[in-house]
């Protein structure tokens, strides 16, 4: 059994680390391959939580005490990426960002909030493209200060990075609540460099009353798939 803590700095709401960081930093080297996680309950911040295995499959889960915060476990999965629009019209995008659309509920999330210095939250911000407005796309161009002293993005962050355009890609917020990840399938294909510009995109696939799917993918400004997911969202009061 070993611990994870998570800080301030990765927080997606005020009270809570953002989810994709968390099951992320659980995954990363420790499970090869495509992954799921589930999560159950809202990580904490500052305090150690116990890593576990569970089952025989390579599975995992976090705990807060006895609270069981997500379980992780390989799954491969398959996803049909729509093609990524180029650098230029991820650019043009930025004219149409969906957070300016809706409003944001958390401007100080790790991953999309816009009051996030560079180099301390990834500062990836989606925005319409103009042949499909229910695709979005960011030309994303990571920061070095990410990479942590080496040249690409680390596996916690490349979780986050896919955590937050899922959300926006539901297109809306349901009224006083917001769309909450409950679950997390990621497929890491390459490393995701920094200082170099990538391309971020995010679509609705699914939706059910008060759950929906959603895909998103990171490629690189050549079109090179880098990671691909799927995420589900569930509506819930909005958290503090």
């Amino acid at each position: 059994m070993t611990s994870l803590s998570f800080g301030r700095r990765f927080r997606g709401f005020e009270s809570g680390a953002l989810g994709g960081y968390a099951a992320g930093a659980v995954v990363a080297g420790r499970i090869d391959g495509p992954a799921e996680v589930n999560l159950r309950s809202l990580p904490p911040m500052g305090r150690e939580l116990k890593l576990s295995e569970q089952g025989d499959d390579g599975g995992l889960a976090l705990l807060d005490g006895e609270k069981l915060v997500l379980e992780a476990k390989p799954a491969p999965f398959e996803l049909e990426i729509p093609p990524p629009p180029g650098v230029l019209e991820a650019e043009e995008a930025r004219h149409r960002l969906i957070h300016d659309e809706l409003g944001h509920p958390y401007p100080n999330c790790f991953t999309c909030g816009p009051d996030r210095e560079p180099g301390d939250g990834l500062r990836l911000f989606m925005g319409r493209t103009s042949a499909d407005p229910d695709l979005l796309a960011s030309a994303w161009t990571p920061d070095p200060l990410l990479a942590e002293g080496g040249d690409a993005v680390p596996t916690p962050m490349v979780w986050a990075a896919l955590d937050c355009p899922s959300i926006w890609a539901v297109g809306e917020f349901p009224e006083g609540g917001f769309n909450v990840l409950a679950r997390q399938r990621i497929e890491s294909l390459a490393p995701v460099p920094v200082g170099e510009p990538s391309i971020v995109s995010a679509w609705p696939i699914e939706h059910d009353g008060r759950k929906h799917v959603t895909g998103v993918a990171i490629h690189d400004g050549d079109g090179r798939l880098l990671a691909r997911g799927e995420s589900l969202l569930v509506e819930v009061p909005r958290p503090e």
